[in-house]
């Protein structure tokens, strides 16, 4: 509870975008959809592929994140130790040296991410008439630049006592997932 007193602000706009994203799709679903045309030529289909190259690389990106939280909550460890498994804790030794990996390519694959979606929405054309895709569209920049402003202006340790800056580009993460889940479902109908 005491995460949630802390970020009420940032847990209060989460939810409405969430509201807002579930009201634009009832209302574009009740106006009779978009007239969304499928881009079936061989530009639309390595957009596609794009999009989903680039769904995974921004899942390398938060997943980093994830596995930050779950590597230094020893609670989450202690929890597993009654189980017996010694896998366990070669588990949180390999966690930890592929969060060292992540740790100095996650920034490359940010920025990829971004590009791989720009095209994705680029190619297939679906960005055009869709208020969400293009807030995400937006907000991805958003992301990028400030991420690439906290990195070039605090140091790692820095970034430790100024936490609130990383909870803010995860914020971003989770409003960035809400928006690209919620166009998709607009395109799909």
């Amino acid at each position: 509870m005491e995460i949630i007193k802390k970020n009420l602000a940032l847990f209060i706009f989460t939810l409405a975008t969430l509201i807002f994203a579930l009201w634009y799709v009832s209302w574009v679903t009740a106006a009779g959809g978009f007239s969304y045309v499928r881009n079936s030529t061989p530009l639309g289909m390595l957009g596609r592929n794009l999009g989903f190259l680039g769904f995974l690389t921004m899942g390398l990106v938060y997943g980093r994140s994830i596995l930050k939280i779950l590597i230094r909550e020893e609670a989450f460890w202690e929890r597993l130790r009654p189980l017996g498994l010694d896998e366990i804790f070669d588990l949180k030794k390999f966690s930890t040296s592929l969060l060292v990996l992540l740790n100095k390519t996650h920034a490359y694959f940010g920025i990829l991410s971004v590009v791989l979606i720009f095209l994705h929405c680029y190619l297939t054309g679906s960005y055009l008439n869709n208020l969400l895709l293009q807030v995400v569209l937006i907000l991805m920049g958003v992301e990028m630049f400030s991420g690439f402003f906290l990195k070039l202006r605090y140091s790692p340790a820095e970034l430790k006592q100024k936490s609130y800056l990383i909870h803010r580009q995860f914020i971003i993460g989770a409003i960035l997932i809400i928006f690209t889940l919620f166009g998709h479902l607009i395109l799909r109908r």
